[in-house]
């Protein structure tokens, strides 16, 4: 596979992507909380044989310059978008997320829906798990939880988790694009439990949605079982190919 390595220079500090295949729509692979470029290394690899793709280092991560702390999904999107632009890469997009990036991927859609033409999500996060988590845990735990999630230092990319849930919840749509939902298998834990139903929730974001479940009881489906990954990608750049987008 040959890969080009693009470096975008954003308000002074570098952030690097890394580009392979041919074709549009590009295909943009987001990577999880802490996580990077090279989680997608197999993904792309296979991803690049139909379609140009695209992975890249968040801000701090990977080579990455370190960005301005603490962080939130809207500027996150908005270094993606001038990384696309530095590399002229037009939309729109085929945008696929994991983790926690699916909030990001959800901001992207929120404020710039002409930009994509379709979406993965790969076991996203959902803003309401921690709520929910709050529900069966012990009053300690929970409050160690919510320390931990209102407090940006204690993530590795100094995200604050609260001002995205709050920008996610204040601006939701219905799309049209093909979206597909990719959830980790339910194993008989109650707080996995409560991440994979909610899950389900995100097939309202589209009209043409679809949910598909991994075999494993792995966050990192891309590891655990590529072929359901590369294959979501696939059906949902064969349809917006076929739709002429």
């Amino acid at each position: 596979m040959n890969t080009h390595k693009i470096d975008a220079l954003i308000d002074g500090r570098h952030l690097y992507g890394f580009l392979s295949g041919e074709g549009e729509p590009v295909v943009i692979l987001d990577a999880g909380l802490g996580d990077h470029s090279h989680v997608w290394q197999n993904i792309q690899l296979e991803v690049a044989r139909f379609a140009k793709v695209l992975s890249y280092d968040r801000g701090g991560m990977g080579q990455s310059d370190k960005a301005p702390i603490p962080r939130t999904c809207k500027d996150m999107v908005e270094d993606l978008r001038q990384l696309l632009h530095a590399a002229d890469l037009r939309p729109p997009y085929i945008l696929v997320a994991h983790s926690w990036s699916g909030i990001n991927a959800r901001w992207y859609a929120n404020q710039h829906p002409n930009e994509l033409a379709g979406m993965v999500l790969i076991d996203p996060v959902h803003e309401d798990k921690y709520a929910r988590f709050e529900t069966i845990l012990p009053e300690e735990r929970a409050a160690r939880m919510w320390a931990s999630v209102k407090d940006p230092s204690k993530n590795d990319e100094n995200i604050d988790r609260m001002a995205s849930i709050r920008q996610i919840k204040g601006n939701r749509q219905v799309f049209d694009f093909p979206l597909i939902i990719l959830t980790r298998a339910t194993d008989t834990d109650e707080m996995n439990i409560i991440e994979t139903s909610l899950q389900a929730e995100f097939l309202k974001l589209s009209s043409r949605s679809q949910q598909y479940f991994s075999k494993h009881d792995d966050h990192y489906i891309q590891n655990s079982e590529p072929g359901l990954v590369i294959d979501a990608i696939r059906q949902v750049a064969g349809s917006v190919k076929a739709k002429g987008v």
